[in-house]
């Protein structure tokens, strides 16, 4: 059955379980970089054949012709606070410690389960139409399991976890826990959650920083992710703040610190990790662990640029996030793959950063920071159906010209046409197939001006 004798709606209402596209330019980031004109063959969840010439279709491979697309693996959003779609603008020129204190403390203590799945949704949506096909999400304190559910339902592909908080100055009464209490929720969101919908929704510890988790519950976290080995996805080394307030409290830097205590022996993803010095590079280059690189986020709350330059130099794996809106209002990896290349230029010098780094973190590196670089991060045989699609002239004029430099620098920002996870078509001509944004975003707007009287923050 051919596809494009198909009316495009009932498509997308009977996508296929096994089908070929043909006509493509397939940019791979596999190992050797591969990027040609050909097909992609998918049956269920599961890349089943790709390559420039495929030998003819089997009977019942439905064929869709896309001559002139381009397609990249799913773009992977590596931090995000999905409770924080609702505070978009309410925390605007504050530094990032008068920026929790005063305002995203106060409003997630404010959440209700109401305004978190309407954040949480409206949050989801927007990653999925910028082509992003799977999220590390730090959730709130309260109501995480809301997250995952919202997750499962709207198709992303998710790791999640609940904000562990139990210490620090003007932390809200609502947000602070007892630590026992709070790993234990932790360890039953793992247990409902991780693992679902065929391990497309996964579950992490998510202690939020240094400053506001006790060494008692740091320390559960470390012996159970040694045990067992769930993620740790935690901020280190933000602002010069954060490092000197840690200094007071601990002695020492918060990687240091992490690293004595033994966080840093486990699975671990560190968010930001800007201000850093050549020892502590090597600390996480011994370790092992992943870093997530926010630049609109860092930008925008000036918190500085961090060195990514460095890190990618000592094979340390560097993925991409947009961190909240409430921080950063996009949620696009594109647009972060274009402001990571141009602030590197700034902190050292044009070509510093490989042409295409902002492409590998925004794939095949970010999968490999959150440990799914067998799953997906790229176009090649046995990998997660994780797609995305730009139609003919999305991104530029100059054929000449590779796709990773058009995304990244002329057409950033551009909205993907088509968005696949495990071979469920999610995003359909540049809209949602499962959902409504207008009325995802109608939702929004109640829950967030009830939010704010909850919240009552004052000036």
């Amino acid at each position: 059955m051919q596809a494009n004798s198909l009316d495009g709606a009932m498509l997308r209402q009977h996508w296929p379980m096994r089908w070929r596209m043909e006509g493509l330019r397939l940019n791979t980031m596999d190992a050797e970089r591969r990027c040609f004109d050909g097909s992609i063959e998918v049956s269920g969840d599961r890349i089943v054949a790709i390559g420039p010439s495929l030998p003819p279709p089997e009977a019942g491979v439905t064929v869709i012709d896309r001559q002139g697309w381009t397609m990249f693996p799913g773009f992977i959003q590596g931090h995000v606070h999905l409770c924080q779609t609702l505070f978009r603008g309410q925390a605007e020129g504050r530094s990032l410690d008068l920026w929790l204190r005063e305002r995203i403390w106060p409003l997630e203590a404010a959440h209700t389960p109401r305004s978190l799945e309407a954040s949480a949704k409206l949050g989801i949506a927007e990653i999925l139409l910028h082509g992003a096909t799977t999220v590390l999400d730090m959730g709130t304190v309260h109501h995480t399991a809301l997250i995952a559910r919202v997750a499962e339902q709207m198709g992303i592909r998710a790791i999640l976890g609940k904000a562990l908080m139990d210490t620090g100055p003007d932390l809200p009464r609502g947000l602070a826990q007892d630590p026992q209490q709070a790993f234990a929720e932790a360890l039953a969101l793992h247990e409902e959650w991780h693992g679902a919908s065929g391990g497309r929704i996964r579950v992490a510890f998510a202690p939020r920083f240094i400053l506001s988790v006790s060494k008692s519950l740091w320390a559960m976290i470390a012996a159970e992710s040694r045990r067992t080995g769930i993620l740790i996805h935690t901020h280190v080394s933000e602002t010069p703040w954060e490092n000197e307030t840690c200094q007071r409290m601990h002695g020492s830097s918060p990687v240091k610190v992490l690293d004595r205590w033994g966080i840093l022996d486990c699975p671990a993803v560190l968010v930001h990790v800007i201000w850093i010095d050549e020892e502590e590079r090597e600390i996480l280059r011994r370790r092992g662990v992943a870093i997530i690189h926010c630049p609109g986020s860092n930008a925008k709350l000036g918190s500085g640029i961090a060195d990514v330059v460095s890190l990618l130099q000592l094979g340390i794996p560097v993925g991409l996030g947009s961190d909240g809106a409430a921080c950063n209002d996009a949620m696009s990896i594109p647009l972060e793959m274009r402001l990571a290349a141009q602030l590197q230029s700034l902190r050292h010098a044009p070509a510093q950063l490989k042409p295409d780094a902002p492409l590998a973190m925004a794939t095949t590196l970010g999968a490999r920071a959150l440990g799914l670089d067998n799953e997906i991060g790229s176009l090649e045989e046995g990998r997660r159906a994780d797609l995305v699609l730009f139609g003919p002239g999305d991104l530029g004029w100059a054929p000449d010209l590779p796709a990773h430099h058009h995304l990244t620098f002329g057409c950033a920002g551009e909205r993907p046409r088509e968005v696949f996870v495990d071979g469920h078509m999610l995003v359909s001509d540049g809209a949602l197939v499962q959902d409504d944004l207008e009325r995802l975003r109608a939702e929004a707007v109640i829950e967030r001006a009830a939010l704010l009287e909850r919240a009552a923050l004052k000036e």
